[in-house]
């Protein structure tokens, strides 16, 4: 099984570097490789580089060998690397996402340009090279290396791709510089562009940039070194947000000890540096086998798959579960039990699987019943439904829903479970029914958490009307509607007197959301009553300082976008998907071009940044604790 998969990373690199073109993303690849590393480490594949020249091309010998770079994903990791480096200066370079490329010269004169090939030996493919942009035949007092990446421009792969018949069409920049760069006829070569990063015998790699831009006047990578690795990482997350807008494509940075007498003292394992890493930009990914699944019921009757997979390690925790979210992402992966699939994950958000890598054609089977109370199951051809309005694990959803949103700390999923197997547990108004001893006799409970939890439960009679119909998790009441709702019929009593036809008279209310949320009210006012009775709503309070102001947020920021637009909504002031009008603020970081920016300058809307929206607010003591708006400029001179 092992040996299949290593064949199957064996050939897809053979089919980018010999032909061009991808048979699975970078993330499939990394993820298979690290599957197989898992399982034997050992493995004679891990000291293999790139790949063998292709048979088209002469092959050539390097000067100096060319191996590739570590991986890693997470800030934890390269912070570890670099303890065995404290006090060194280090250097990020931007990751470009091309072809390496090693080029000889001999008394100032160019002698060959050689693909990296198996790290030993590559093709020499001058011919090529010579008609790309940037290169330069002669290179004053010089003799030996240079290493440099072939990339093409995203506006060149565009013009290429416009030219060609859709079954040659390129699939993406990386692909189409590897693939043009061979071709034996040298067409298209003049869209493409050297820049340079590595040149032997220099004494830091400060000097060796220093060296190809100011001496050769080549163009060179971008590079930032400091010896305070702090400003590294700073540095590593801006180059995340500038990735987007960059006119060529970079898939993260390479991070090296700047000493060169420390990278040789340090040598390499397998072929790879150990004074050097590659830093990547995409979520890390892991490929494992698919087991089974299990189908959930949520408070709306969403069915949802849950799959479970064999153990896999990434970034130190081991993960067994991943989401599929819907019947539609099962058709389009095409997953069986058995097979290979490849999943990711980013920060605390539950895995994912992203595609599926090897097939065993053992298809899922879709259910037509509910898992939990065997009702029919609709199916909408995108997701299935629970059909049944008194299914129990709806009411168990909602019920959670409800602790959520009122944010009753303590009161997690595992509790409410154990509460639910005991009968304890059965809807909303359960939870103020609940006594001490019904937590503390459970098992791992004691009597200084119950009486925790039961302090926290007391706190929760305190709410805005707007969060009380929020938490009832009724479909069609969201922040937005909730607050329409209420403006116009002033409170929840007379919202609960109201039909489908004055709910659908209100701005932004179709026929489908009015009657949800008149059939919800209806199905659940015995419960409502009930908990009005008990829950003190207290009176909406909105600070003024931003009323009769509107904002429209747009762009890279520091913190999510709905942090901004409940300042915005607390403060007074109203929130805008887009620019209009009326608009007072359009509130972006990075003002060059995009829609939104030009729309707001033509009709006269002033544009701030996240920095001077802040400065608004009456008082920062809300504001997290380290504020650290991102910065543009990238390479400024210390």
């Amino acid at each position: 099984m092992i040996e299949e998969k290593i064949q199957k990373l064996i050939k897809a690199k053979r089919a980018y570097y010999t032909d061009g073109h991808s048979e699975m993303t970078d993330q499939e690849f990394d993820a298979l490789e690290e599957y197989v590393r898992q399982q034997n480490p050992d493995h004679p594949y891990f000291e293999i580089v790139g790949h063998d020249p292709s048979p088209y091309w002469s092959s050539a010998e390097h000067n100096i060998p060319m191996g590739s770079l570590d991986k890693v994903h997470n800030e934890d990791d390269i912070k570890k690397w670099t303890q065995k480096y404290k006090g060194s200066f280090f250097t990020l370079e931007w990751k470009l996402d091309g072809l390496s490329l090693s080029l000889d010269y001999k008394d100032s004169k160019f002698v060959r340009a050689i693909t990296r090939g198996n790290g030993f030996k590559g093709e020499d493919i001058s011919d090529n090279v010579v008609l790309m942009q940037n290169f330069k035949k002669m290179l004053p007092d010089f003799e030996g290396s240079l290493r440099a990446e072939i990339i093409l421009y995203k506006e060149d792969f565009e013009k290429i791709n416009s030219i060609l018949s859709e079954s040659d069409k390129y699939s993406n920049p990386r692909n189409a510089a590897a693939g043009i760069s061979r071709r034996l006829d040298g067409k298209f070569c003049k869209y493409l562009r050297l820049i340079y990063y590595d040149i032997t015998e220099m004494i830091d790699e400060y000097e060796k940039i220093k060296k190809l831009r100011d001496d050769f006047g080549l163009v060179t990578v971008e590079s930032y070194t400091d010896n305070n690795f702090d400003k590294i990482i700073s540095t590593f997350n801006t180059l995340k947000d500038l990735r987007p807008n960059l006119p060529f494509g970079i898939d993260g940075a390479v991070i090296k000890v700047s000493s060169i007498d420390i990278q040789q003292k340090e040598g390499s394992i397998k072929n790879k540096p150990k004074a050097q890493k590659a830093w990547k930009f995409d979520p890390p990914g892991a490929a494992t086998v698919f087991l089974k699944e299990e189908w959930d019921v949520g408070r709306t009757g969403v069915v949802t798959p849950l799959a479970h997979l064999k153990p896999v390690q990434i970034e130190g925790s081991e993960i067994k579960k991943a989401t599929l979210h819907n019947i539609a992402e099962i058709k389009r992966l095409g997953i069986g039990y058995g097979d290979t699939v490849m999943i990711e994950k980013r920060g605390d958000i539950i895995p994912k699987i992203i595609s599926v890598v090897e097939h065993k054609n053992k298809p899922i089977k879709i259910p037509d019943s509910c898992p939990y109370c065997n009702s029919l199951l609709s199916n909408d051809g995108i997701r299935l439904f629970c059909t049944n309005h008194d299914c129990f694990r709806k009411e168990f959803y909602r019920t959670l829903y409800w602790i959520k949103t009122l944010e009753i700390d303590t009161f997690g999923k595992s509790l409410a479970h154990e509460l639910y197997n005991e009968g304890k547990l059965t809807c909303i108004a359960d939870i103020y029914r609940l006594k001490k001893y019904d937590i503390s006799t459970l098992e791992r409970w004691g009597e200084k958490s119950a009486e925790k939890i039961m302090e926290n439960i007391e706190k929760s009679k305190n709410i805005t009307p707007t969060k009380f119909l929020i938490a009832l998790g009724i479909p069609g009441i969201s922040d937005r509607t909730c607050e329409e709702l209420l403006q116009t019929f002033g409170t929840i009593d007379e919202l609960m007197n109201k039909n489908v036809s004055d709910i659908i008279k209100l701005k932004g209310f179709s026929d489908i959301s009015a009657t949800n949320i008149v059939n919800g009210l209806a199905k659940f006012s015995e419960e409502i009553k009930y908990l009005l009775k008990i829950i003190n709503l207290k009176t909406e309070e909105t600070e003024g300082s931003l009323s009769n102001i509107s904002f429209c947020f747009t762009g890279a920021m520091e913190h999510p976008r709905s942090f901004y637009q409940n300042l915005v909504k607390k403060h007074g002031g109203e929130n805008k998907s887009s620019v209009t009008k009326d608009l007072t603020y359009l509130v972006c970081n990075e003002n060059k071009g995009s829609t939104k920016s030009k729309k707001a300058e033509k009709y006269g809307t002033k544009i701030i940044t996240e920095k001077e929206f802040l400065s608004m607010l009456p008082s920062n003591s809300e504001l997290p604790k380290k504020i650290r708006l991102v910065s543009y400029s990238l390479f400024e001179d210390e």
